[in-house]
């Protein structure tokens, strides 16, 4: 397998590039100083020249807080930039990472086929790059969420609800996905575990970790943004056996 990924360096990127690795795929990672994603003309002859069989985007602006004030650089990332890449993957199988945030969280256990409803301006523009994500032939929209592998903080919220779960833990389901691409049958899907508060998160690795709530946040934060995976369940369920 030939890869080109973009935010190779960030959370994510840096854990799934060495499994692949250890895999014996060839990955193509160049930085956002090597080659922006803004930059439609260098990215295209970035994957022009690396030839990739799938385009694996992670790269993304994801301080929810800050978008609120910084709406150009926000959207610049997450709207122009998918757009690029997915201009650039023209002959690639383009897997778009995107996030539980494109619901506004008054629900929760939204199924792929619900329709987004951000809340806040960084679940806008990751919509809308889901919209530009659309534009490459065969593509992927995969919804996910994942936090540092140690909880760094002395408070999570106990009245936020999420299928989030720690980058080890999503990389491991998003590797076997990438292992399988080929069996995926469908445009958008839920790569992640269950239902579950902020807080039990980060109790699971942090025992010490205090309650808080939403009130109070720079932002609004929704309620529940938990995803049905019963769609990633029942793929994976035909292959987790060879991983």
């Amino acid at each position: 397998m030939n890869m080109f990924i973009t935010g190779g360096s960030g959370r994510m990127g840096s854990e799934i590039i060495p499994r692949l690795q250890t895999r014996g795929w060839k990955i193509i990672a160049p930085s956002s100083r090597e080659v922006s994603i803004t930059d439609l003309d260098a990215l295209t002859r970035a994957v022009d020249q690396a030839q990739p069989n799938v385009v694996l985007h992670l790269a993304a602006y994801t301080d929810v807080a800050k978008a609120e004030q910084d709406h150009a650089a926000c959207y610049t990332a997450n709207v122009l930039g998918s757009r690029n890449v997915a201009r650039a993957s023209a002959g690639a199988r383009l897997v778009h990472i995107s996030t539980d945030y494109v619901f506004d969280g008054e629900s929760g256990m939204y199924k792929e086929t619900d329709a987004p409803n951000p809340s806040n301006y960084y679940s806008l523009t990751k919509a809308l790059g889901e919209e530009a994500a659309r534009a490459a032939p065969n593509s992927l929209i995969v919804r996910t969420s994942f936090k540092d592998a140690v909880w760094k903080y002395p408070m999570a919220f106990a009245d936020q609800y999420t299928s989030a779960d720690y980058t080890d833990v999503i990389a491991s389901e998003l590797e076997l996905l990438l292992i399988h691409l080929e069996a995926v049958d469908t445009d958008v899907l839920h790569l992640v575990t269950e239902r579950k508060s902020i807080l039990e998160l980060a109790q699971r690795r942090n025992p010490h970790v205090q309650a808080g709530t939403r009130v109070g946040a720079k932002v609004h934060i929704p309620p529940d943004v938990s995803l049905d995976n019963s769609r990633w369940l029942a793929f994976k369920s035909q292959f987790s056996h060879q991983a």
